[in-house]
C-alpha cells in the first residue's frame, strides 16, 4: 500500500510539472508574439486617428473619436494618454461642452495617478464638484479616486499616511460602486474589490472574480485586473496552483493585447525568484516587464523592476557558479569514462570480426530471399493475368445477358403487334379472326410464362446473390424472399436496372407492364430502401 501510495505522488507530481510546463510555453509564444501585437495595435490606433480628419466640424463627434484613441492609450502609452486628454480638455473647454471637460480631466488625473504624480491627480480631481455630474461622470470620478488611492497607498512607506490613503480607498471604492450600474462589468470588479478590502472575505472576492473572467472578453484590461486579483486571492488561501496558473494567464493577456502598464509579468519573475525554480526565465519575464514599463512611461514602475532584475540577476550568477562547479565534476568523470572507452573499443574491434563473418552469412540468407521474392513476383503476375481474364468473361457474360434481353424484347413487340392486328380484326366483326385472336392470346401468356422462367435463370445465374445484396440496401422488415431459381415482379424491374435498363417504358415493354405499373413498383420498393435517393444507383452496381 505504501508502495502505491508513493507511485501515486510520483504520476501527480509529473502531471503538475507538464501543466506548467504547457502553461510557461504558452506564455513563451506569446512573448515571441509581443512585438506583432504591439505593431497590431499602432496600426489600430492610425486608423482611429485617420478618422478624426473625416470627423469634420462636429464637436461632439470629434470629442468622442478623442476619448476613444485615449481609451486605446489608457493603458498602452502614458505620454500618448495624456496628450490626447489635453487635447480632448482644450477642445472642450473650446466648445463649453463641460461633460467632456470633466471627462477629460477625470482621464488626464488617472493617467497621473498610474506614472505616480498623486498630488498632481489629487489636485485636478478636487476641482471636480460631484454634485454637477451625471451617473456616468461620478463613476468615473470615484473609480479615479480610488485607484488614485490605491496606488498612493501600494507606494507609501510611512504607515501613518499609508492608513489615510487605504481609508480613502476604501471610501471611494463605495462610491463608485454606488454608481457603477451602467457598467456591470466594472460594477462586479469593484464589489470583489470591497470584499478584498472592505470586508476582508478572500473566499467571496474570489467567487465574483470568477464571474467576471467568464463573462469578460479575454482581451480586456478589466479581464487582466480580475486575473491578477484572482491570483493573489488564490495566493492567500493557499492555492499556489491557482495563483500560479493565473498570474501567467495574466500575463499572457498583457502580451496579447498588449497592455503595457501591467505587474503580471514582474510578479510571475518575483515568484520563479523566491522558489529557484527558473532564474533564467525570471531573468527573462523581469527584462520584458521593465520593457513595457519603459514603452509605457511609467517610472514607478521601471525603478521598481530594475530593483527586482538585480537580485535576479545576482542569483542568476551564483547559479552559473553552481553549474560551472557540476561541468568541472562532470569533465573529470568524463575522463575516467574515455579510458573506459577505450577498453570498451578494444572488445568491439573483436566483436567486429565476429559480425563481419555473421554479415557475410546473412548476405547469403539475402540472396536466397531475393530469388523467392522473384519467383513471388511471377506468380503475382500470373495471378494478375488471371483476374483480367476473368473480368474479361465477366463482361462477356453480361453482354450475353444484355443481347438475349433485347431479343426477347423484340419477340415481345411482335406479339403486341399481333394481338392490336387481332383487336382490330375483331372490332370488324371477323368471327373466325376472333378464334385465332383468342388462341394467339393464350399463346403470349404461355410464351411470357416462358420468358419470365428463362429470364429468372438466365439472371440468376448471372447474378446468384442479386437479392440478397439487394435485401442489404432495404429495411429489414421489407426484405424480398422469393422461391428458389424464381424472382417476383419487383425483383425483376431491379434486375433489369441492374442490366442496365432504367428507363420505366422500356422496362414496362419487357415485363408486359405498363409504365405507370412499372412506376409504382419502383416507387413502393424505394420508399423502404434504407436510403431513398442513391438506392436505384446501388442496385445498378451490386453483384461486381
Amino acid at each position: 500500500m505504501q508502495r502505491f501510495s508513493c507511485i501515486l505522488l510520483f504520476l501527480c507530481a509529473c502531471c503538475v510539472q507538464a501543466s506548467a510546463d504547457a502553461l510557461y510555453q504558452r506564455l513563451d509564444s506569446a512573448m515571441a508574439m509581443h512585438s506583432r501585437a504591439i505593431e497590431a495595435k499602432e496600426l489600430h490606433l492610425t486608423q482611429l486617428k485617420h478618422f478624426l480628419t473625416y470627423a469634420g466640424t462636429d464637436t461632439t463627434r470629434l470629442l468622442s473619436a478623442i476619448n476613444g484613441i485615449y481609451q486605446e492609450y489608457r493603458y498602452f502609452r502614458f505620454d500618448s494618454a495624456m496628450v490626447y486628454a489635453n487635447r480632448g480638455i482644450e477642445l472642450a473647454t473650446a466648445a463649453r461642452n463641460l461633460h467632456y471637460r470633466t471627462l477629460f480631466s477625470i482621464h488626464k488625473a488617472s493617467v497621473l495617478s498610474a506614472a505616480g504624480l498623486y498630488s498632481e491627480a489629487t489636485d485636478m480631481l478636487a476641482a471636480i464638484n460631484p454634485e454637477r455630474l451625471d451617473e456616468e461622470l461620478k463613476f468615473e470620478l470615484y473609480e479615479a479616486l480610488y485607484w488614485l488611492y490605491t496606488y498612493w497607498s501600494d507606494y507609501c512607506i510611512d504607515n501613518d499616511y499609508r492608513t489615510t490613503y487605504w481609508a480613502l480607498k476604501k471610501h471611494y471604492l463605495q462610491l463608485a460602486i454606488a454608481h457603477a450600474a451602467h457598467k456591470p462589468g466594472n460594477s462586479l470588479f469593484l464589489q470583489a474589490e470591497r470584499e478584498l478590502y472592505v470586508n476582508g472575505d478572500h473566499s467571496a472576492a474570489l467567487s465574483l472574480y470568477r464571474r467576471l473572467l467568464a463573462t469578460e472578453p479575454h482581451d480586456s484590461r478589466l479581464y487582466s485586473a480580475a486575473c491578477f486579483a484572482a491570483a493573489c486571492c488564490h495566493e492567500h488561501l493557499g492555492d499556489s496552483v491557482m495563483h500560479e496558473r493565473l498570474l501567467v494567464e495574466c500575463a499572457v493577456t498583457d502580451l496579447s493585447a498588449p497592455i503595457m502598464e501591467n505587474l503580471s509579468l514582474q510578479t510571475l519573475a518575483e515568484l520563479l525568484y523566491s522558489r529557484n525554480a527558473d532564474i533564467a526565465r525570471a531573468e527573462s519575464y523581469i527584462n520584458a516587464a521593465i520593457a513595457d514599463a519603459e514603452f509605457f512611461g511609467n517610472r514607478l514602475r521601471i525603478l521598481h523592476s530594475t530593483a527586482r532584475l538585480s537580485m535576479i540577476v545576482e542569483k542568476y550568477k551564483a547559479q552559473l557558479h553552481g553549474q560551472n562547479t557540476s561541468l568541472r565534476l562532470s569533465l573529470t568523470g568524463s575522463l575516467v569514462l574515455l579510458l573506459l572507452l577505450i577498453a570498451t573499443s578494444v572488445f568491439i574491434a573483436r566483436q567486429k570480426r565476429l559480425l563481419a563473418r555473421r554479415k557475410a552469412e546473412i548476405d547469403r540468407r539475402n540472396g536466397q530471399l531475393e530469388s523467392l521474392n522473384t519467383r513471388l513476383s511471377q506468380l503475382n503476375a500470373q495471378l494478375s493475368q488471371n483476374n483480367e481474364h476473368l473480368i474479361a468473361t465477366n463482361a462477356r457474360r453480361e453482354n450475353l445477358a444484355k443481347i438475349y434481353i433485347d431479343l426477347c424484347s423484340h419477340f415481345i413487340d411482335r406479339l403486341e403487334n399481333y394481338r392490336k392486328m387481332v383487336c382490330r380484326k375483331i372490332k370488324a366483326h371477323q368471327a373466325d379472326d376472333l378464334l385465332e385472336y383468342s388462341s394467339s392470346f393464350r399463346l403470349s401468356d404461355e410464351d411470357a410464362g416462358k420468358y419470365f422462367a428463362h429470364f429468372d435463370k438466365a439472371f440468376l445465374d448471372l447474378y446468384p446473390g442479386f437479392v440478397e445484396e439487394l435485401n442489404t440496401l432495404l429495411l429489414p422488415e421489407a426484405a424480398f424472399s422469393p422461391e428458389p431459381g424464381r424472382l417476383t415482379p419487383e425483383l425483376r424491374i431491379f434486375a433489369l436496372i441492374r442490366l442496365g435498363v432504367k428507363e420505366s417504358s422500356e422496362i414496362a415493354n419487357l415485363l408486359f407492364y405498363t409504365p405507370r405499373t412499372i412506376y409504382n413498383y419502383r416507387s413502393s420498393v424505394k420508399s423502404r430502401a434504407r436510403c431513398k435517393e442513391t438506392f436505384e444507383d446501388a442496385v445498378a452496381h451490386t453483384s461486381r
